[in-house]
């Protein structure tokens, strides 16, 4: 076990190859047992808590304790740096990695946590160049938080809206994501992006719905509100669309197209399918039939992005334990522990309740008037939801209704989160239905200019978008728009 770029001065290594027999816990015998009451089976991945598939871990009074998950209890202290000893708040473990969150809410990730406790590397470090950046901290405001990696090691592949399996990129996909604003927002921060709480994940219905649990795995999220109405999303920076360097997009109709062979050269090959767009929605998942809390839990359970398992702490036939099902079941069992109830008890209305807590809608509406003389105008547009409609109004009294969807790219410099006087920049395409495409030949004059020499006859048309608190500029089409 090893500590480097803590930002604390290092306390060497613990254990030795000498020291064990078995390779695969080499260094766990070192660690001291653990004084403290925890539990004999961990069956949650919280803050408090976590596993992967071959440690479980714990945090009590800002120490952090270590366990073969398949043991019944033998917990142990984990060596930490000096500077971090009783101040850790929050662990979250997932496939090779651990992100520990101390009083501050700085990041601390252990690397190899799918090996021996002898491998396990400590860094402070976060964000661009390369994970090589000075380190991050949670959002203001975080309600909780769960770490997620998605590997090529462990999961290989997803699988787009279009039904197509890609491949994991070769450098993971690990991410922090943070329920915000009300549990309203998720904020995901990615160790290879800027040093920022820029890039954020909004819930359902336009990002009006207010979760108040939050869990993640291997990108795919669960959230819940207080009347237990439970939602998934498969979604990180790659999924959404933003990593072009590394991956082909499409909202073209990818179905039926060969999918590529896991090599750089062959995913960005046009033979092949590109990745569906727009990334993943949100899917309801069944109700709950019976008591249950707001400790929710979500970890994978194989290769391939549907290997999901569920877990939500609750209660049937007056035994504690957990409901659970798989990611695509259409019901959930219980499964009995018999341990207290930790969580919230929620009130899980036997109905769908999700739009009783809906916050207001974004208040960003932009309209403004060409130098060609037709007007456009959106409504209610937000940072983290795509698509919005836009809707474009002829001197002739005609309209034409359209599609924007944005994608919040690639950036190497901080920005500030939300909608702010920064200028904020999207890779936008602008979509046209096809029964209009279809038609065209029997629509007014000026709808079939527009779509003839502004969108170039196209359903789908590429242009850059970039906002601000007061104006929307379309480059496509040569418009700024003014906040209404």
């Amino acid at each position: 076990m090893t500590f480097a770029d803590t930002g604390c001065a290092p306390v060497g290594t613990v254990g030795t190859p000498e020291l064990t027999v078995d390779e695969s816990t080499a260094g766990l015998e070192a660690l001291a047992p653990a004084a403290v009451d925890l539990p004999e089976r961990v069956y949650f991945r919280t803050t408090a808590e976590s596993f992967n598939r071959r440690w479980t871990f714990a945090n009590r009074d800002g120490h952090v304790y270590v366990k073969e998950s398949a043991a019944q209890g033998g917990w142990r202290i984990v060596a930490l740096p000096g500077c971090l000893e009783g101040r850790i708040v929050g662990v979250s473990a997932e496939d090779d990695e651990v992100m520990m969150i101390d009083r501050d809410g700085r990041f601390f990730t252990m690397d190899h946590a799918l090996s021996a406790p002898r491998d396990w590397n400590w860094s402070s470090r976060y964000g661009t160049p390369l994970w090589t950046g000075p380190g991050n901290t949670l959002p203001p405001g975080t309600l909780t938080w769960s770490w997620s990696v998605l590997s090529p090691n462990e999961d290989h592949v997803w699988r787009d809206t279009a039904g197509n399996d890609h491949p994991v990129g070769g450098a993971k996909v690990s991410h922090v994501y943070a329920l915000t604003k009300n549990g309203q927002r998720i904020q995901y921060i990615d160790p290879w992006l800027p040093v920022d709480h820029s890039y954020e994940m909004a819930t359902p219905y336009g990002g009006r719905f207010q979760a108040v649990a939050l869990s993640t795995s291997a990108s795919t999220s669960l959230i819940v509100n207080r009347f237990g109405d439970f939602y998934t999303r498969l979604y990180d920076f790659d999924i959404s669309g933003a990593d072009k360097v590394f991956f082909r997009y499409s909202y073209r109709d990818q179905r039926g197209l060969p999918e590529a062979p896991d090599m750089l050269s062959e995913r960005m090959d046009s033979r092949y399918a590109a990745i569906q767009l727009p990334a993943p929605d949100w899917v309801q998942q069944p109700k709950v039939p019976g008591e249950i809390t707001d400790r929710i839990s979500i970890h994978k359970t194989g290769p391939g992005s549907l290997a999901r398992e569920l877990r939500v702490e609750g209660r049937r036939g007056g035994r504690n334990g957990f409901w659970t099902k798989q990611l695509t079941d259409e019901s959930w069992t219980f499964a009995p522990t018999d341990q207290p109830l930790v969580g919230s008890v929620l009130e899980n209305s036997p109905t769908n309740r999700s739009l009783d807590t809906l916050a207001a809608p974004s208040p960003y509406d932009y309209q403004g008037v060409s130098t060609r003389g037709w007007s456009a105008q959106l409504r209610t547009f937000d940072a983290a939801v795509t698509p919005t409609p836009l809707r474009i109004e002829f001197s002739d009294g005609n309209g034409l209704d359209l599609i924007l969807h944005t994608v919040d790219g690639l950036r190497q410099t901080p920005q500030r989160p939300g909608i702010t006087s920064q200028p904020r920049y999207f890779d936008g395409t602008i979509e046209l239905s096809p029964e209009l495409l279809v038609g065209l030949d029997t629509q007014p004059a000026t709808v079939r200019d527009f779509v003839r020499n502004i969108l170039g006859g196209n359903r789908f048309t590429d242009t850059s978008v970039d906002v601000t608190d007061t104006q929307f500029h379309i480059a496509l089409l040569d418009l700024s728009l003014n906040r209404s």
